[in-house]
């Protein structure tokens, strides 16, 4: 490896171990306001500065490095309890970390920091200090003899060394025997009790003007600083004795992680996602062959080969997708420190809870959800929870309580921000959206709580008085939902007046493989996500009832618009493909919103792999992706937010599409290659009661679906047409006739197939077996 190279991944180490210890230390610092005496939390919040201050001056990132020896001077003032952790200070101290994490963030843009100025941030920190130590020194001062009389005997060296050991033991061991320092850290630590108590003692004699030590006697000290410094040697190593079992375990724990580029782990997934597509296939083959094969061993085989498989790849895709898996806590420890400087503005008080903070969720989710949590809590801050005068009238606690909570559901993640504030004013809502012509007033009569709610989420919809540098502009919870339903996730509220508001997210665990309901339109095959699916129901058309020039099904009390899946996609208008006695309507919702998408027929259900449409096509309206099926083909996911969107804007009805069973039985369809049909057309003299068609593309099953069917079996891919055929008239009684050039052949092949019936057809003497085949079809047809 280059020394370029060597350079460029110690930077990335750098980037990546700065930016974690700054996200850690918002958390830390809020928690040590809270808690400005606990020794271990102040300590670690040092090493965290104290490790980015070394690897910033290796890498001479001379600014980084300025600021965190300023912060580590005021820190260390505050370990030694020169001064006071007050909300001033950590207002400083947090300002600081924001320019920090600006100047890294800078790094990682391969951007010059030398332009940044840091002399505020400093000049903050500076005055910070001296004003709280002006505050704490003024009722301190103490009578001089008093000083006079403590002050300790120190007129040799060992009687120094005693002291500083003394010191030591009375003031470090408690938080060395809690926390791990690194040697570096703990020699300078003893170093900086020694410079201090030396500086001390001089300025103190000084001022007392006592010769006790004289120049000579100094001099001698300085002689004799190898002895000095091998008695502290000793006692560090006395300290680090007393830590090895723990630094021990600490190792131990260290060598079972290692960091793994994103990248990999995105190959990883990808290669886990092929492997999942190649087993479907393999499935399909299973199936083919144990209904086809006539040697049950080989079949047998097959099968359990083909179980196993599938076993092992679902363990090795799970395994794979926990290693892209985080805690959702790297998004949620964000969080206090957003909370306080909200209140801070507010002059609020807030106590957040968070639950679940170790939920694992995917790496790629994770990072898109910060934005909108961060919007909701702004909003629960701002707008739900009341002041403290304002809940002590209302009889509540003056600070006010914010729960962020996420746990996992079967294949999502469900997260909620619920805050006891004043709840959100459904009557509010419903005249906000009058006053701003989104709803009539008697729309807004006829609305549900769920209805109503979902007001909030339009663009520009806002029910604050006046608009604040926090919120009021009506584009925070409309990013929120925009956001989410990227991630094919739903969002509903629960609210009540006076005792708080509850959002409810909720998200898949992944976005690279899903479950899937897949469903065939006009030949077509397409994917539903299953998250998205309610049940699926048979229905008659007669069970579809009209309301506002709308198609909807009643549905255990519930009113459930329809719309045919074929209308929202485009597909052409004349293709008829619905038995009016029967049709498949699949039952989808999001954000609490329901649709039902009438379908030609329900395939099975299958787990896909998710992969875009590529940027030649960009996006398409009501398309999330594609995968590739087990037979190789193609089948489109479809992005059941936007079809719910697109639904209420059209008129089209269903009834249009749904095909008369008495014109239905009347026909009958003849596809075969172009060179065969003229010598087919017999048949339709001999069915002359017949509306008989002619084709040699099965899409003539779509615009005049037939109670009949005759196909040649010399077709190319006859046995996919067959399948599409049976899938498309699922739901209609007809026969397919298949006109065979080879029977005894045919007979064997296409034994497990749907075909009802096959006729011997020969092309050199097809005018001769005419009384045959009318004989057959006549038989035939006595059954439709």
């Amino acid at each position: 490896m280059s020394s370029f190279n060597e350079m460029d991944e110690i930077l990335q180490d750098f980037i990546v171990e700065t930016t974690e210890l700054l996200e850690g230390l918002d958390e830390d610092l809020v928690a040590l306001e809270k808690s400005p005496k606990d020794a271990d939390l102040l300590n670690k919040v040092f090493r965290a500065f104290h490790t980015i201050k070394g690897s910033s001056s290796f890498l001479g990132f001379d600014k980084i490095t300025q600021l965190t020896h300023k912060l580590e001077d005021l820190l260390n003032s505050l370990r030694r309890f020169d001064l006071e952790l007050t909300p001033s200070i950590m207002d400083a101290i947090l300002s600081s970390i924001d320019k920090l994490k600006t100047m890294v963030d800078m790094v990682r843009k391969n951007q010059a920091i030398d332009s940044i100025n840091i002399e505020q941030e400093i000049q903050r920190l500076i005055s910070a200090q001296e004003n709280n130590s002006q505050t704490q020194e003024e009722p301190k001062e103490e009578p001089k003899e008093e000083l006079v009389q403590k002050e300790p005997n120190i007129e040799t060296e060992n009687d120094i060394v005693k002291l500083q050991i003394e010191e030591i033991q009375q003031e470090e061991p408690p938080a060395v025997k809690k926390t791990n320092l690194t040697d570096e850290e703990l020699n300078a630590e003893i170093q900086r009790l020694l410079a201090q108590r030396m500086k001390e003692d001089e300025e103190k004699r000084k001022a007392k003007q006592k010769a006790s030590l004289s120049e000579p006697a100094e001099n001698s000290l300085v002689t004799k600083e190898p002895k000095l410094q091998q008695t502290l040697q000793d006692v560090k190593h006395s300290v680090q004795t007393k830590q090895e079992p723990q630094d021990k375990s600490k190792q131990d724990l260290e060598k079972q992680t290692i960091r793994v580029d994103v990248k990999k782990l995105d190959d990883l997934m990808d290669l886990a996602g092929e492997l999942v597509l190649a087993k479907n296939r393999l499935v399909r083959l299973a199936n083919i062959v144990s209904e086809t094969d006539q040697n049950d061993e080989i079949a047998d085989s097959l099968s359990n080969i083909s179980s196993q498989i599938t076993l092992v790849t679902t363990d090795l895709q799970m395994a794979i997708m926990k290693t892209r898996m985080v805690e959702i806590g790297k998004v949620f420890n964000k969080f206090p420190r957003i909370v306080r400087d909200i209140c801070r503005d507010l002059n609020k008080e807030v106590n957040l809870v968070i639950e679940g903070a170790e939920t694992e969720l995917d790496k790629s989710i994770v990072e898109e959800i910060s934005e909108p949590f961060v919007h909701l809590i702004r909003n629960a801050i701002d707008h739900g929870i009341e002041s403290p005068e304002e809940r002590l009238q209302k009889g509540k606690n003056k600070i006010g309580t914010l729960k962020l909570s996420a746990s996992q559901e079967g294949n999502h993640i469900v997260i909620s921000v619920e805050d006891d504030g004043k709840g959100m004013d459904q009557e509010k809502i419903k005249q906000k959206a009058i006053e701003n012509a989104i709803i009539t007033p008697q729309e807004a009569s006829q609305m549900s709580e769920n209805d109503i709610f979902n007001l909030v989420f339009l663009p520009g919809f806002s029910t604050a008085s006046q608009v604040s540098s926090l919120s009021g502009r009506g584009v925070g919870m409309d990013v929120v939902k925009t956001n989410i339903e990227k991630l094919n996730g739903i969002i509903s509220i629960k609210s009540r007046i006076n005792e708080g508001t509850k959002i409810i997210i909720k998200i898949p665990l992944t976005l690279a493989i899903i479950q899937s309901l897949l469903v065939k339109v006009v030949g077509s095959l397409f994917a539903i996500p299953l998250a998205n699916v309610i049940e699926t129901v048979r229905i008659a058309l007669s069970d579809i009832e009209h309301i506002q020039n709308k198609d909807v099904l009643r549905l255990r009390g519930s009113i459930v618009p329809l719309v045919y899946l074929g209308d929202i996609l485009k597909i052409s208008q004349d293709k008829r493909t619905l038995s009016k006695d029967e049709m498949y309507v699949v039952i989808v919702s999001s954000a609490e919103k329901q649709l039902g998408l009438v379908v030609d027929a329900l395939v099975n259900q299958e787990e896909v792999v998710i992969k875009p449409l590529g940027s030649y096509l960009g996006k398409v309206k009501s398309i999330a992706g594609a995968t590739i099926m087990g037979d190789g083909s193609v089948a489109l996911i479809l992005d059941v937010v936007s079809i719910i969107k697109q639904a209420s804007k059209l008129s089209v009805n269903i009834a249009s599409h749904t095909i008369d069973q008495k014109l239905f039985a009347k026909n009958a369809l003849v596809i075969a290659s172009k060179d065969k049909l003229e010598a087919l057309s017999f048949i339709k003299e001999h069915f002359s009661d017949y509306n008989v068609y002619y084709s040699d593309s099965m899409n003539i099953v779509y615009t005049h679906p037939s109670s009949v069917i005759f196909l040649d079996l010399s077709l190319p891919n006859v046995m996919d047409i067959i399948n599409d055929i049976r899938d498309l008239l699922a739901t209609k009684k007809s026969y397919i006739v298949g006109l065979s050039e080879d029977l005894a052949s045919d007979k064997a092949r296409f034994e497990d197939t749907s075909l009802n019936a096959i006729v011997p057809i020969h092309q050199a003497s097809l005018y001769g077996i005419k009384n045959l085949l009318e004989k057959r079809m006549v038989k035939l047809l006595k059954g439709v």
